[in-house]
């Protein structure tokens, strides 16, 4: 049997120990890791290369899962991580898929849904369920590549196409042209590997909700 290596990052002791017990009631050999905190968890990557990195997106107030999900995926390809978080806002999806997250469950899902998940995600799979509290069985989206990471911009504007915004509204709330946001929007498509935002919802599983508000407006 395969020994599997998982590190679990949640600043809530409850969360970590539920997520330990789901992960140890699968019956495989496992070596299971806990952090609290974005430091910790850093230091645990770096010292044990988990196969499998679980992380809740904001720590302290902080997105530190997003930096989490980096220096995870830099320090080992091999790694997968899999966000587990309470936060689908449109801006959190943006920022969790322009990290290189393989796989992000909202905490609403069932035990069974975020169990499946976790093999999935370690059987080199993607699961993207947003907001859902049950979901349909789970989606694959394409793997951003590596070698084009978005601009904050970019990240930006994917945001704005997550809370279903048109083109003419994400370049008023931007003050940018109608083409130029055309063009980002074509760019964020390819980058992600999507061919138009019809396929980015329906792999992603987004679905309107109290948390998918979005960026507030600008003034104008």
């Amino acid at each position: 049997m395969d020994h599997v290596t998982t590190l679990v990052v949640d600043e809530q002791p409850l969360i970590r120990y539920a997520l330990r017990t789901l992960i140890e009631s699968s019956g495989e050999c496992q070596e299971i890791a806990e952090a609290g905190t974005g430091a910790e968890a850093l230091a645990k990557c770096r010292g044990m290369r988990p196969e499998l990195v679980i992380t809740e997106l904001t720590l302290t107030g902080e997105r530190a899962g997003i930096g989490i999900c980096r220096f995870a995926k830099r320090t080992s390809r091999d790694t997968a991580v899999l966000v587990l978080t309470a936060d689908s806002s449109p801006s959190a999806v943006a920022a969790a898929l322009n990290a290189g997250a393989d796989s992000f469950v909202h905490k609403s899902a069932a035990d069974r849904v975020v169990g499946e998940a976790i093999r999935r995600t370690r059987a080199g799979e993607r699961t993207w369920l947003v907001g859902a509290e049950t979901a349909p069985p789970v989606t694959e989206p394409p793997a951003p590549p590596d070698s084009l990471p978005m601009t904050s911009r970019e990240e930006e504007v994917l945001a704005l196409v997550l809370c279903r915004r048109s083109n003419d509204e994400i370049a008023d709330q931007l003050h940018l042209a109608r083409q130029t946001v055309k063009n980002y929007v074509s760019c964020v498509l390819r980058k992600l590997g999507f061919s138009s935002r019809r396929d980015l919802f329906r792999s992603l599983d987004l679905r309107p909700g109290p948390s998918a508000t979005g960026p507030p407006r600008r003034p104008g």
